[in-house]
Protein backbone atom coordinates (compact mmCIF):
# COMPACT_ATOMS: atom_id res chain seq x y z
CA UNK A 1 0.00 0.00 0.00
CA UNK A 2 0.94 3.47 -0.92
CA UNK A 3 1.28 4.55 2.86
CA UNK A 4 3.70 1.61 3.76
CA UNK A 5 6.08 3.58 0.95
CA UNK A 6 5.55 7.07 1.86
CA UNK A 7 6.14 6.13 5.82
CA UNK A 8 9.66 4.54 4.22
CA UNK A 9 10.51 7.18 1.99
CA UNK A 10 9.37 10.34 3.67
CA UNK A 11 9.06 9.90 7.45
CA UNK A 12 8.46 13.29 8.42
CA UNK A 13 5.44 13.54 5.80
CA UNK A 14 3.68 10.49 7.30
CA UNK A 15 3.95 11.60 10.75
CA UNK A 16 2.75 15.11 10.16
CA UNK A 17 -0.32 13.86 8.26
CA UNK A 18 -0.96 10.60 10.88
CA UNK A 19 -0.99 13.11 13.61
CA UNK A 20 -3.58 15.03 12.21
CA UNK A 21 -5.34 12.61 11.07
CA UNK A 22 -5.43 10.43 14.76
CA UNK A 23 -6.25 13.87 16.50
CA UNK A 24 -8.81 15.43 13.95
CA UNK A 25 -6.67 18.27 13.84
CA UNK A 26 -6.35 18.64 9.72
CA UNK A 27 -5.73 22.32 8.70
CA UNK A 28 -8.31 23.53 6.07
CA UNK A 29 -5.35 23.87 2.96
CA UNK A 30 -2.25 22.14 2.26
CA UNK A 31 0.50 22.84 0.33
CA UNK A 32 2.75 19.56 -0.63
CA UNK A 33 6.32 21.07 -1.87
CA UNK A 34 8.66 18.83 -3.37
CA UNK A 35 10.64 17.79 -7.01
CA UNK A 36 8.91 16.46 -9.97
CA UNK A 37 10.21 12.80 -8.50
CA UNK A 38 8.31 13.44 -5.32
CA UNK A 39 4.88 11.17 -4.11
CA UNK A 40 2.71 14.33 -4.13
CA UNK A 41 -0.12 13.54 -6.05
CA UNK A 42 -0.29 9.97 -4.34
CA UNK A 43 -0.23 11.73 -1.12
CA UNK A 44 -2.79 14.27 -1.93
CA UNK A 45 -4.87 11.10 -2.82
CA UNK A 46 -3.90 8.86 0.26
CA UNK A 47 -5.08 12.12 2.44
CA UNK A 48 -8.29 12.53 0.21
CA UNK A 49 -9.37 8.65 1.20
CA UNK A 50 -8.02 9.40 4.52
CA UNK A 51 -11.20 11.98 4.97
CA UNK A 52 -13.50 9.76 3.75
CA UNK A 53 -12.67 6.58 4.55
CA UNK A 54 -14.38 3.93 7.82
CA UNK A 55 -10.89 3.61 8.89
CA UNK A 56 -8.74 5.99 11.95
CA UNK A 57 -6.04 7.16 10.64
CA UNK A 58 -4.49 6.94 7.40
CA UNK A 59 -7.17 4.97 5.25
CA UNK A 60 -7.44 1.64 4.05
CA UNK A 61 -7.00 2.40 0.70
CA UNK A 62 -9.32 -0.78 -0.39
CA UNK A 63 -12.44 0.08 0.40
CA UNK A 64 -15.24 1.09 -1.98
CA UNK A 65 -14.86 5.01 -0.94
CA UNK A 66 -10.89 4.61 -1.25
CA UNK A 67 -11.54 3.05 -4.86
CA UNK A 68 -13.33 6.15 -5.86
CA UNK A 69 -11.08 8.39 -5.09
CA UNK A 70 -8.03 7.02 -6.64
CA UNK A 71 -10.34 6.44 -9.84
CA UNK A 72 -11.64 10.12 -9.75
CA UNK A 73 -15.00 8.93 -9.03
CA UNK A 74 -15.56 10.28 -5.78
CA UNK A 75 -18.13 13.12 -6.20
CA UNK A 76 -17.07 15.41 -3.07
CA UNK A 77 -13.82 15.26 -4.71
CA UNK A 78 -11.89 17.39 -7.62
CA UNK A 79 -8.83 17.10 -9.38
CA UNK A 80 -7.33 20.09 -11.67
CA UNK A 81 -4.12 19.23 -13.80
CA UNK A 82 -1.77 22.30 -13.67
CA UNK A 83 1.17 20.12 -14.07
CA UNK A 84 0.36 19.61 -18.01
CA UNK A 85 -2.05 22.97 -18.80
CA UNK A 86 -2.24 26.44 -17.23
CA UNK A 87 -4.73 26.68 -14.92
CA UNK A 88 -7.51 29.77 -15.60
CA UNK A 89 -9.76 31.16 -13.41
CA UNK A 90 -12.67 29.65 -14.81
CA UNK A 91 -11.37 26.51 -13.54
CA UNK A 92 -11.26 27.63 -10.24
CA UNK A 93 -14.76 29.24 -10.37
CA UNK A 94 -16.28 25.96 -10.96
CA UNK A 95 -14.91 24.02 -8.16
CA UNK A 96 -16.31 27.01 -6.29
CA UNK A 97 -19.43 26.44 -7.88
CA UNK A 98 -19.54 22.98 -7.58
CA UNK A 99 -18.68 23.14 -3.95
CA UNK A 100 -21.38 25.52 -3.10
CA UNK A 101 -23.53 23.09 -3.85
CA UNK A 102 -25.43 20.46 -1.38
CA UNK A 103 -22.67 17.60 -0.32
CA UNK A 104 -22.98 14.53 -3.05
CA UNK A 105 -21.82 11.90 -0.67
CA UNK A 106 -22.62 11.46 2.54
CA UNK A 107 -19.11 11.79 4.43
CA UNK A 108 -19.55 15.51 4.45
CA UNK A 109 -15.58 16.28 3.04
CA UNK A 110 -15.31 17.87 0.23
CA UNK A 111 -11.91 18.28 -1.01
CA UNK A 112 -10.32 19.56 -4.13
CA UNK A 113 -6.40 19.04 -5.05
CA UNK A 114 -4.40 21.23 -7.54
CA UNK A 115 -1.74 19.96 -9.35
CA UNK A 116 0.76 22.39 -10.41
CA UNK A 117 -0.78 25.38 -8.73
CA UNK A 118 2.33 27.46 -8.94
CA UNK A 119 1.46 27.28 -12.95
CA UNK A 120 -1.56 29.15 -12.72
CA UNK A 121 -2.86 32.60 -14.16
CA UNK A 122 -2.07 35.47 -12.03
CA UNK A 123 -6.49 35.58 -12.12
CA UNK A 124 -6.71 31.93 -10.93
CA UNK A 125 -4.27 32.45 -8.07
CA UNK A 126 -6.18 35.57 -7.14
CA UNK A 127 -9.55 33.78 -6.98
CA UNK A 128 -8.14 30.87 -5.36
CA UNK A 129 -7.36 33.64 -2.88
CA UNK A 130 -10.58 34.28 -2.35
CA UNK A 131 -11.69 30.81 -1.55
CA UNK A 132 -8.77 30.29 0.79
CA UNK A 133 -9.95 33.10 2.63
CA UNK A 134 -13.34 31.59 3.23
CA UNK A 135 -12.88 27.97 3.43
CA UNK A 136 -16.32 26.03 4.06
CA UNK A 137 -16.03 23.88 7.38
CA UNK A 138 -15.78 20.83 5.66
CA UNK A 139 -13.50 22.02 2.57
CA UNK A 140 -9.95 20.81 2.17
CA UNK A 141 -7.71 21.93 -0.30
CA UNK A 142 -4.16 20.61 -1.60
CA UNK A 143 -2.12 22.03 -3.84
CA UNK A 144 1.12 20.48 -5.16
CA UNK A 145 3.64 22.17 -5.96
CA UNK A 146 7.46 22.49 -6.90
CA UNK A 147 8.29 25.69 -7.12
CA UNK A 148 6.86 27.96 -3.95
CA UNK A 149 8.15 31.01 -5.01
CA UNK A 150 6.00 31.49 -7.93
CA UNK A 151 3.24 31.04 -5.01
CA UNK A 152 1.75 34.48 -4.10
CA UNK A 153 2.78 34.60 -0.29
CA UNK A 154 -0.84 35.14 0.51
CA UNK A 155 -1.87 31.63 -0.81
CA UNK A 156 1.19 30.30 1.21
CA UNK A 157 0.50 32.10 4.72
CA UNK A 158 -2.99 30.18 4.22
CA UNK A 159 -1.57 26.61 3.72
CA UNK A 160 0.33 24.91 5.84
CA UNK A 161 3.39 23.60 3.98
CA UNK A 162 4.39 20.55 3.94
CA UNK A 163 8.01 19.90 2.60
CA UNK A 164 9.28 15.92 0.84
CA UNK A 165 12.93 15.58 1.05
CA UNK A 166 14.72 15.25 -2.15
CA UNK A 167 15.65 12.00 -3.81
CA UNK A 168 19.40 10.84 -3.86
CA UNK A 169 20.62 11.52 -7.23
CA UNK A 170 23.56 10.79 -6.94
CA UNK A 171 22.67 7.08 -4.98
CA UNK A 172 20.35 6.40 -8.09
CA UNK A 173 22.65 7.07 -10.54
CA UNK A 174 25.13 4.37 -8.66
CA UNK A 175 21.98 1.57 -8.32
CA UNK A 176 21.21 2.17 -12.03
CA UNK A 177 24.38 2.57 -14.13
CA UNK A 178 25.38 -0.93 -14.07
CA UNK A 179 21.78 -1.76 -14.90
CA UNK A 180 21.29 0.52 -17.89
CA UNK A 181 23.53 2.44 -20.65
CA UNK A 182 25.74 4.84 -18.74
CA UNK A 183 23.72 7.30 -20.11
CA UNK A 184 20.39 6.92 -19.86
CA UNK A 185 20.94 6.26 -16.38
CA UNK A 186 22.61 9.66 -15.70
CA UNK A 187 20.00 11.77 -17.56
CA UNK A 188 16.93 9.47 -15.91
CA UNK A 189 18.39 10.27 -12.49
CA UNK A 190 19.42 13.46 -12.23
CA UNK A 191 16.23 14.40 -13.86
CA UNK A 192 14.77 13.28 -10.77
CA UNK A 193 12.81 10.61 -11.89
CA UNK A 194 11.30 8.00 -9.42
CA UNK A 195 13.47 4.91 -9.05
CA UNK A 196 10.83 2.94 -9.42
CA UNK A 197 9.54 5.00 -13.00
CA UNK A 198 13.22 4.70 -14.31
CA UNK A 199 12.71 2.06 -16.37
CA UNK A 200 8.73 2.51 -17.57
CA UNK A 201 10.41 6.67 -18.78
CA UNK A 202 13.30 4.56 -20.95
CA UNK A 203 11.21 2.46 -22.59
CA UNK A 204 8.24 5.35 -23.56
CA UNK A 205 8.98 7.39 -26.55
CA UNK A 206 8.44 11.00 -25.17
CA UNK A 207 11.79 10.16 -23.21
CA UNK A 208 13.51 8.65 -26.53
CA UNK A 209 12.27 11.37 -28.48
CA UNK A 210 13.41 13.76 -26.28
CA UNK A 211 16.69 12.13 -26.24
CA UNK A 212 17.53 12.19 -29.78
CA UNK A 213 16.65 15.30 -30.45
CA UNK A 214 18.46 16.63 -27.68
CA UNK A 215 21.84 14.96 -28.93
CA UNK A 216 21.34 16.04 -32.20
CA UNK A 217 20.20 19.40 -31.33
CA UNK A 218 23.39 20.59 -28.93
CA UNK A 219 25.99 18.49 -31.64
CA UNK A 220 24.84 20.74 -34.10
CA UNK A 221 23.76 24.43 -31.86
CA UNK A 222 27.90 23.81 -30.63
CA UNK A 223 29.01 23.70 -34.75
CA UNK A 224 26.26 25.94 -36.19
CA UNK A 225 23.19 26.99 -34.89
CA UNK A 226 21.24 27.39 -37.65
CA UNK A 227 21.67 23.99 -38.62
CA UNK A 228 20.67 23.16 -34.90
CA UNK A 229 17.31 25.56 -35.39
CA UNK A 230 16.42 23.76 -38.78
CA UNK A 231 16.59 20.71 -37.35
CA UNK A 232 14.44 21.55 -34.58
CA UNK A 233 12.06 23.07 -36.71
CA UNK A 234 11.54 19.61 -38.98
CA UNK A 235 12.40 17.12 -36.60
CA UNK A 236 11.81 18.13 -32.92
CA UNK A 237 8.49 18.26 -31.89
CA UNK A 238 4.70 18.16 -32.64
CA UNK A 239 5.55 16.30 -35.85
CA UNK A 240 4.36 13.26 -34.98
CA UNK A 241 1.59 11.24 -32.40
CA UNK A 242 3.63 12.00 -29.41
CA UNK A 243 3.23 14.00 -26.35
CA UNK A 244 5.16 16.79 -28.12
CA UNK A 245 4.59 18.82 -24.36
CA UNK A 246 6.11 16.09 -22.53
CA UNK A 247 8.61 15.25 -24.91
CA UNK A 248 10.14 19.48 -25.05
CA UNK A 249 9.85 19.13 -20.87
CA UNK A 250 12.38 15.96 -21.76
CA UNK A 251 14.47 17.73 -23.85
CA UNK A 252 14.86 21.09 -21.90
CA UNK A 253 15.89 19.35 -18.37
CA UNK A 254 18.30 17.49 -20.49
CA UNK A 255 19.61 20.96 -22.23
CA UNK A 256 19.41 22.37 -18.56
CA UNK A 257 21.24 19.57 -16.64
CA UNK A 258 24.07 19.07 -19.54
CA UNK A 259 24.45 23.05 -19.38
CA UNK A 260 25.03 23.16 -15.59
CA UNK A 261 27.21 19.83 -15.84
CA UNK A 262 29.14 22.37 -18.04
CA UNK A 263 29.40 25.28 -15.66
CA UNK A 264 31.30 23.14 -12.68
CA UNK A 265 32.92 21.18 -14.87
CA UNK A 266 31.45 18.35 -13.97
CA UNK A 267 33.06 14.76 -15.25
CA UNK A 268 30.82 12.16 -16.74
CA UNK A 269 31.60 8.70 -17.48
CA UNK A 270 29.71 8.95 -20.81
CA UNK A 271 32.07 9.68 -23.64
CA UNK A 272 29.21 11.25 -25.46
CA UNK A 273 28.53 13.60 -22.87
CA UNK A 274 31.58 14.56 -22.04
CA UNK A 275 32.69 15.39 -24.90
CA UNK A 276 29.67 17.99 -25.08
CA UNK A 277 30.45 19.48 -21.86
CA UNK A 278 34.50 19.98 -23.31
CA UNK A 279 32.86 21.66 -26.34
CA UNK A 280 30.74 24.09 -24.81
CA UNK A 281 32.41 27.30 -23.26
CA UNK A 282 31.52 28.97 -19.83
CA UNK A 283 29.21 31.82 -21.88
CA UNK A 284 27.42 29.41 -24.18
CA UNK A 285 26.88 27.01 -20.59
CA UNK A 286 25.42 30.34 -19.28
CA UNK A 287 23.37 31.34 -22.04
CA UNK A 288 21.84 27.49 -22.74
CA UNK A 289 20.68 27.33 -18.87
CA UNK A 290 19.05 30.75 -18.87
CA UNK A 291 17.20 30.00 -22.05
CA UNK A 292 15.98 26.50 -20.82
CA UNK A 293 14.70 27.58 -17.89
CA UNK A 294 12.98 30.46 -18.98
CA UNK A 295 11.25 28.06 -21.96
CA UNK A 296 10.52 25.35 -19.56
CA UNK A 297 8.36 27.92 -17.24
CA UNK A 298 6.31 28.67 -20.17
CA UNK A 299 6.32 25.37 -21.34
CA UNK A 300 3.22 24.41 -19.36
CA UNK A 301 1.30 27.43 -19.54
CA UNK A 302 1.90 27.73 -23.48
CA UNK A 303 -1.39 26.28 -25.38
CA UNK A 304 0.96 26.49 -29.01
CA UNK A 305 4.00 24.93 -28.39
CA UNK A 306 5.43 25.87 -31.92
CA UNK A 307 5.45 29.15 -30.84
CA UNK A 308 7.40 28.61 -28.07
CA UNK A 309 9.81 26.64 -29.88
CA UNK A 310 10.20 29.56 -32.32
CA UNK A 311 10.82 31.36 -29.08
CA UNK A 312 13.33 28.92 -27.95
CA UNK A 313 15.20 28.90 -31.48
CA UNK A 314 15.22 32.89 -31.38
CA UNK A 315 16.49 32.95 -27.67
CA UNK A 316 18.88 30.41 -28.42
CA UNK A 317 20.13 32.69 -31.49
CA UNK A 318 20.99 35.76 -29.33
CA UNK A 319 23.74 33.87 -27.40
CA UNK A 320 26.94 36.75 -27.79
CA UNK A 321 30.24 35.14 -27.18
Amino acid sequence: MFQEELRKDHPTVYKVLENALKRDRLAHAYMFVGEASAPKKETAYLLAQSLVCDEDGFADETCESCMRVIHNNYADMIYLDGSTISIKKEDILKVKEEFSKTNMESKGKKIYVIDGAEYATISALNSLLTFLEEPGSQTIAILLVENPDQILDTIKSRCQMITFQKQNKADTFKRFREEYDILDAYLLSYLGIPEKKIAEVMECEEYQHALYTFKTYIEKYLKRYQDANVFLQTEGFGKNKLDSKLVCRYFLDMLGLLAKDALIEKRIDSSWYQSMIDLMSKKQAEHILNVSNTIKDKNIKSVNLGLLIDQFIYEMGEFDE
